[in-house]
């Protein structure tokens, strides 16, 4: 959608980047980064907004042109002090904003004047002129009128005098007398040069952003990568530079990675889960697996003192060499700086512009560290993590910053780690440590730490989203910001943008469960989609047939179609493939408690008990089960257990509206009707929304309008779990009334 509105537009442009790029690359890109990083500082000092990069220039619009030449002047100076030859052109007038784009001819005059600017100089025309001339703080010349290609009117233009700057009189006066002597016969030789200073231009953005490859290789293609062998004898490398190559690789938005993670997913189906080194045969197997047609496979050896480093880029189904790069090291401390070109080589012969290998790296040694001895505790680190050995990887992470105290990755890993599985004070005050220096990791490390954080530690789910879309914006096929996102959408009530960030990351990455689960949980117990939750769990299964959850949703499916022979077998396939799957063994206790078996629910509830005696809720559910097989007084022993342990949950969560009613329904079963009524009321008292567990509250208690009343509510405000409804001994005293069932046809159409 586009918007007509006044403004005042910047070009800025490096004098010569060219023949730079040509001369000295790695000059060239250090000139264009400080060159942006000037840029991005002082346009936000002064209110302006970076419209677009153009190569080695920029388009910047301010809403004044007073604060549109103050921010040439101090970019200028800065520029200055960088060495970095730049000229600017402003020019001021209605503008056509348009997404990321502003268009039309006012847009076109500040870039001809830009060009028509000299090295150092800042030229503004007589619109911009208008509205500084009588600010005392901003000198400036009047140089000429011009007649630029495609504007219609000449255009009157001012030179900005600022400290350090070009001389305003001396250059007025140097202009003056080229134009005296302008004659015909130096045009024909300057249409010569300037068809040669084209020419030279348009090969040097050739050079810069030119992505043409011979490889069988596209744009956000997958390769495989195989762990980094080491040919040397020395241990320091063993475990070291894997991750770190991997790492820097992964910087590309152009080169797609396949995970660690996913490897090893690959390996378990290879029946080979029990390889240490993905050596080159087993890296290739995996990307015929993947579907992936490259394969890099890096090594170190060592010839004197001298070490090198080489990356092979292997096509994975003939073997074939289609490109190899060498690099040599002269000693350890200098195998870090070598790596890191290693890696802009390799993706560079993928593909991908030197412009974008530039714009979307930082320094290995900065995302890392400059420490072989840190790098391989970190590695080891991210290894054990992977593997679920968590002990093992605090330990790495821990010996990492112990090595070197800066090392931002293994903070920002070592404090996710113990957040989630050790301490979680310990673990924020590391992510604190981390994000202090946040922009020292990688832009995918960087987003997806400051979404945890966010998240996690401040709570802030919307913030949380904001991350994790920038992170997906620059990372489209990242299968695990994709599911992160859809949890956060899961937990803020976007159940529909939820199931599209879940199937998002199913497409990338079809062998990685979390987001099924979290797909098909939100598709049964949100949407009521049972359906299209039968479909996305059947293929859960297919690719994984070893994965408990599939089981177990494949026996809710069941359930919610009243096939109940069916869910039975599914949970108990569940809990055969993981006998600690205590979510599945309740539902198998709750699927024979409503066909009638009651002396299997129990026995399902007992090895609940011995799998976690803390299992609370076992103690009532077996109670119910002896209620109706006959035997009360077990049953009332069943309930009493249940209430002792219970009631502690007043102490630890007083709050919390679930605590009262649970008691309180532990009391009725136990035929306390009025002690339980005056502890269960408190729920509905401390949340008036707690309408789904007060209705089973209340159905305990046989007060079957109010609780039908308050189920209809809880339907109306979205509750959607069909499953638990038909599964839950709570309604057993209603579930056969005229009302129950049309409530249930109206929301579930059975």
């Amino acid at each position: 959608m586009s918007e007509r509105r006044h403004a005042t537009i910047m070009f800025t442009d490096i004098v010569g980047y060219t023949a730079l790029m040509g001369s000295d690359e790695d000059r060239a890109f250090e000139v264009l980064g400080k060159n942006r990083e000037v840029h991005v500082h002082l346009i936000k000092k002064f209110k302006g907004t970076l419209i677009k990069e153009m190569g080695d220039g920029m388009l910047i619009s301010f809403d004044l042109a007073s604060d549109a030449v103050r921010c040439s002047i101090e970019i200028q100076k800065a520029c200055k002090s960088h060495d970095i030859p730049l000229k600017i052109g402003i020019h001021e007038g209605e503008m056509v904003f348009e997404g990321h784009d502003v268009l039309g001819d006012g847009v076109n005059i500040a870039s001809r004047i830009q060009d028509d600017a000299q090295e150092g100089c800042i030229f503004i025309s007589s619109s911009v002129y208008r509205d500084i001339k009588n600010k005392a703080d901003i000198k400036t010349k009047f140089i000429e009128e011009k007649s630029f290609k495609n504007v219609d009117e000449p255009v009157k233009v001012y030179l900005v005098g600022y400290e350090g700057g070009p001389d305003i009189i001396s250059h007025s006066e140097n202009l003056e007398n080229k134009q005296s002597r302008r004659k015909s016969i130096i045009y024909r030789p300057f249409i010569k040069i300037s068809s040669v200073i084209i020419a030279i231009m348009v090969v040097g953005v050739f050079f810069l952003f030119y992505s043409g490859t011979s490889l069988p290789f596209a744009e956000r293609d997958w390769v495989v990568i195989a762990d980094f062998e080491n040919l040397t004898d020395e241990p320091i490398f063993d475990h070291s530079l894997n991750t770190a190559f991997t790492l820097s690789i992964n910087q590309s938005r152009y080169v797609n990675v396949i995970t660690r993670q996913r490897m090893h997913e690959a390996l378990k189906r290879m029946k080979k889960e029990n390889i240490v080194f993905i050596d080159e045969e087993t890296v290739r197997e995996i990307a015929l697996r993947e579907g992936v047609k490259i394969c890099i496979v890096p090594n170190i050896s060592r010839v004197g003192a001298q070490y090198i480093l080489t990356a092979k880029i292997q096509e994975a189904k003939t073997a074939a060499i289609l490109k190899s790069e060498i690099l040599y090291a002269k000693n350890q401390d200098d195998i870090i700086e070598k790596l890191d070109r290693l890696t802009k080589k390799t993706r560079r012969n993928l593909g991908e512009s030197r412009y974008e290998i530039f714009e979307q790296s930082k320094p290995l040694s900065k995302v890392t560290t400059s420490s072989l001895d840190a790098l391989k505790q970190y590695s080891l680190g991210v290894e054990n993590h992977i593997n679920l050995d968590f002990e093992k990887a605090k330990t790495h992470y821990e010996n990492a910053i112990r090595i070197d105290s800066n090392f931002t990755s293994a903070k920002a890993s070592l404090g996710n780690l113990l957040f989630e599985k050790f301490d979680r004070e310990e673990g924020r005050k590391w992510l604190e440590e981390a994000i202090v220096s946040i922009d020292h990791l990688t832009e995918r490390e960087k987003y997806g730490i400051l979404a945890f954080y966010a998240v996690n530690v401040e709570q802030d789910m919307e913030i949380g989203i904001e991350y994790t879309q920038t992170r997906i914006d620059m990372y489209p096929d990242d299968a695990i910001a994709r599911n992160n996102l859809g949890w956060y959408y899961q937990n803020s009530g976007l159940y529909k943008d939820a199931v599209a960030e879940y199937q998002a990351a199913i497409r990338i990455d079809p062998y990685l469960m979390l987001p099924y689960s979290g797909l098909i949980r939100v598709l049964q117990e949100k949407l009521g989609q049972f359906d299209t939750a039968l479909v996305w769990t059947n293929q859960m299964i297919r690719y994984n047939p070893e994965n408990t959850w599939g089981y177990f949703y494949l026996g809710n499916s069941f359930v919610s179609f009243d096939d109940l022979e069916s869910a039975v077998e599914n949970y108990r396939k569940s809990v055969e493939l993981n006998p600690k799957m205590i979510m599945s063994q309740y539902r198998l206790a709750h699927t024979h408690r409503i066909v009638g078996e009651y002396d299997k629910a129990i026995e399902v509830l007992r090895n609940i008990l011995i799998t976690d005696p803390d299992e609370i809720s076992a103690y009532y559910d077996m109670g119910v089960n002896y209620r109706y097989s006959g035997e009360e007084e077990l049953a009332r022993n069943c309930f009493k257990d249940y209430l002792e342990k219970a009631e502690k949950w007043e102490e630890i969560f007083p709050q919390n509206p679930g605590t009262y009613s649970s008691i309180g329904a532990g009391w009725i079963r136990l035929g306390e009707v009025q002690k339980g009524w005056e502890i269960g009321k408190k729920a509905i008292e401390i949340d008036s929304t707690f309408h789904f567990d007060f209705a089973v509250f209340l159905s305990i208690l046989g007060k079957k309008e109010e609780a039908l009343d308050h189920l209809e509510k809880a339907l109306k405000n979205g509750y959607r779990d069909l499953v638990w409804i038909k599964l839950n001994s709570g309604f057993d005293t209603i579930r056969f009334e005229a009302r129950f069932q049309r409530l249930m046809t109206e929301h579930f159409g059975s």
